[in-house]
């Protein structure tokens, strides 16, 4: 019938009352049922949570719990007495007290879904722990169905039935952490990025002290309900993108929060298979898996070394949705490779191979769908008289096209994959190097002097000097002709005039980004890319000063400005003035800490850390400053939070981050870093900067 978890359907039939006493409304003896699609999900009712845990004599004790829900509930459970004016905080005894009342309250609000972040990893898992030592049961779904953990993989899950359990930190860091600026996954972080909401302040050392004085138990009320306010608020914010993707794929909402985007592909062409009767291909077993692993990898993007040094009048062109449009145009398809008989082919250039052209292959036909589906979406939106909530419906369908029409092409090389074929992702790569190179040549024949180039975009200068206005239109002019000569529904777009940009090659065995280049618009915003600055292995005053550093240089060409700008912040690290924040370092916890070999500074952090009762687990990230004292930077690695002002290193965050960072823009420039730390310094661009000729 094509119904999708999620969805709305429309039921024809006669009400059959209950006579087996099921936990529902209604039931109806049905004869007709049918999809409705997606409507707003406003009626459903969510409950949030959030634990505190501190570390008491060597073992984690569980010392408050709060709950918030979208019917306006809110509670705090503590086992710590309460005077205060809060009456949504309940006093009680124990551990014991506090995990009753927990399953008491989910029960009594009877919430579809129960949303934490980081619960799969940490709160439930911790709380099992206890239900098993105190010998009650953790009863958190309908009809008294108990909550369990399982592993999948090196992942954690706490499932039960009847209402879902949404971790939201898996969905953010699984598929919305790539389009957010920040790497640091932390709750805080999270809901200032997404939700524009404030942070409380309060760190876990702070936290430990001010339970273990009981001087201000109200800042720690105040800071667990707010992380079950902010955790109820991004719920509220990704479950209707969950939808559409259920809705897309058939998967549960439970297996949605948690996917990966290979798992999301292989859900939508199986949905897409059964409803085309199509035979589904098995998914492959291990020894199959490790066959593929043999194969060679083959020839990825196009990557035109950058013309290093710095540009005026930067032209952008990207071709919109690269590798999903050449899927769609050339028909290719595992069932459409090299078929014969074929009357119409499509040949892939520098191999020999061909799609044919004669049917549409499956997996073409689908991903043209998608592509048509998302441009009648971003068209609708833009029509005047479109309400809120009708946007915010459209905006997570065109959200979830996107995401799958985007990992199609990755699929096809996935070793884990059902339609695993190397030669389809190899030819997809081979027509991106051939249309990127037809437009490069094109360009040249223009007059353009080309930048640089990678995968799906282009960044160019016009050879002769021209008013902005006029630079535009020629680049659109050009955009239009290029896309006369390609075929199907690939498409060349323009997309911005940058005011000017740097450009930086990387050395022979040096290590990091390909790409290493920054930007900027005429409002002066800047866009950078492999620089230090989008890293999260780098502190935040070391990125703040090589993105200032990029944009003195940018915005103000004032190279000697840029220099001095370095050395205050040298000195501003050697004087004691700067602050944790600034000096915080960011790495991803990517396995149980048990399972580490190799301790490197962050995983040294992680286990000072969570000897402290924080949660720590996989997929989180760390905060961490390096220390003064003796011993390797791991072992003076410490989590922020036990950091007091005065303990950072100076010469570590001088050596190892700032001047790093710096030198990487002003080495582009010819400056050496005995330079920038002392010497004289060029106070002109005049040398460096590459303009157009004057016609």
């Amino acid at each position: 019938r094509q119904i999708a978890p999620t969805e709305w359907i429309e039921v024809e039939g006669e009400l059959a009352g209950n006579p087996d006493g099921y936990n529902v409304n209604e039931t109806i003896t049905a004869t007709s049922v049918k999809p409705a699609g997606i409507r707003d999900s406003d009626f459903l009712k969510i409950l949030a949570f959030d634990t505190e845990w501190v570390d008491e004599g060597g073992e984690e004790k569980l010392i408050m719990l709060s709950m918030a829900g979208n019917d306006g509930f809110r509670k705090v459970v503590t086992s710590h007495s309460w005077n205060g004016s809060e009456k949504y905080v309940e006093s009680v005894g124990d551990e014991r007290d506090i995990i009753e009342i927990f399953i008491r309250s989910v029960k009594e609000r009877d919430p579809d879904f129960l949303v934490g972040y980081g619960s799969d990893g940490f709160d439930i898992p911790k709380i099992k722990r206890e239900e098993a030592r105190m010998k009650i049961k953790l009863e958190l779904g309908r009809d008294d169905q108990i909550i369990h953990v399982a592993r999948r993989g090196r992942i954690s899950s706490a499932r039960t039935r009847g209402r879902v359990h949404i971790d939201a930190f898996d969905f953010v860091s699984h598929i919305l952490s790539s389009g957010m600026r920040s790497d640091m996954m932390t709750l805080d972080e999270v809901a200032q990025q997404l939700l524009g909401a404030d942070k409380t302040g309060l760190g876990d050392n702070e936290m430990v002290k001010m339970w273990g004085s009981k001087d201000d138990v109200g800042r720690l009320v105040e800071h667990c309900m707010h992380d079950s306010v902010i955790t109820l608020r991004l719920g509220e914010l990704i479950l209707p993108q969950i939808f559409s993707l259920c809705s897309l794929t058939g998967m549960l909402p439970f297996d949605s929060c948690r996917t990966t985007y290979s798992q999301l592909v292989e859900a939508f062409l199986m949905r897409r298979a059964f409803a085309d009767d199509v035979l589904i291909p098995n998914r492959p077993k291990t020894d199959e898996i490790e066959k593929r692993r043999m194969d060679p990898s083959y020839k990825g993007a196009l990557v035109i070394q950058p013309e290093k040094g710095i540009h005026a009048n930067v032209l952008v062109f990207d071709f919109r949705s690269l590798y999903p449009t050449i899927i769609v145009s050339h028909n290719i398809d595992p069932w459409t490779f090299n078929k014969t008989p074929c009357s119409s082919r499509s040949e892939v250039p520098e191999s020999g191979w061909y799609f044919c052209q004669d049917e549409k292959g499956f997996i073409p036909r689908h991903l043209s769908e998608i592509i048509d589906a998302r441009r009648k979406i971003k068209a609708t939106m833009k029509e005047p008289g479109i309400s809120e909530g009708e946007l915010r419906v459209l905006e997570n369908k065109q959200y979830a096209l996107k995401i799958i029409a985007n990992a199609l092409y990755g699929y096809y090389g996935y070793f884990g994959s059902r339609w695993y074929k190397r030669e389809c992702g190899s030819s997809a790569a081979a027509w991106g190097r051939f249309y990127i190179t037809k437009v490069i040549d094109m360009a040249r024949l223009e007059g353009f002097k080309i930048i640089y180039g990678d995968t799906d975009s282009l960044m160019a200068r016009l050879e002769k000097d021209l008013p902005q206005d006029e630079l535009v239109g020629f680049a659109m002019k050009f955009a239009d002709s290029v896309n006369k000569s390609l075929p199907g529904i690939i498409e060349l777009e323009f997309r911005e005039l940058y005011e000017g940009g740097i450009f930086v090659a990387r050395k022979l065995g040096e290590e990091g980004a390909k790409k290493r280049y920054a930007l900027i618009d005429g409002k002066g915003n800047l866009e950078v890319r492999g620089f230090e600055t989008v890293r999260r292995d780098w502190c935040e005053l070391s990125k703040a000063v090589q993105r200032e550093v990029l944009t003195i240089i940018l915005r103000d060409k004032d190279p000697a400005k840029a220099v001095q700008l370095v050395r205050e912040t040298v000195r501003k690290i050697r004087d004691g003035k700067a602050s944790l924040g600034e000096l915080t370092i960011l790495e991803q916890i990517t396995r149980p800490l048990s399972q580490y070999e190799q301790i490197g500074p962050h995983v040294r952090a992680a286990q000072k850390a969570a000897a402290m009762g924080r949660p720590v687990f996989e997929g989180m990230v760390i905060g961490f400053v390096v220390t003064k004292g003796t011993g390797s930077i791991s072992d003076r690695a410490e989590p922020v939070e036990n950091v007091r002002p005065n303990q950072y290193d100076p010469e570590y965050y001088v050596k190892h981050q700032i001047v790093p960072a710096s030198m990487r823009v002003l080495k582009a420039l010819g400056y050496s870093e005995q330079q920038v730390l002392g010497g004289r310094v060029q106070k002109g661009l005049e040398g460096f900067l590459k303009r157009p000729e004057k016609i």
